[in-house]
């Protein structure tokens, strides 16, 4: 697995823990405040940390989205 196909990864996969909830205490933060290398994959870590919070409905949609192009990512 390519570093950018991991990167992607785990783009996607924090965001969805983050939605289901499974994520630690302080995963979000760290992944909205670490840059990554990727700009496309850190472009989607930027979408996802200007979410509002609490999330509602919106929201969440919107994270769907975005981890839905992280995963598109992983597979190319």
């Amino acid at each position: 697995m390519s570093s950018r196909q991991s990167d992607a990864t785990y783009v996607a996969q924090t965001i969805r823990a983050f939605l289901q909830g499974t994520g630690g205490a302080h995963d979000w933060d760290a992944f909205t405040s670490c840059s990554l290398r990727d700009p496309q994959l850190d472009r989607i870590r930027m979408l996802a940390g200007a979410v509002d919070l609490p999330v509602g409905r919106e929201e969440r949609a919107n994270l769907e989205v975005l981890a839905e192009q992280a995963e598109r990512l992983a597979q190319s």
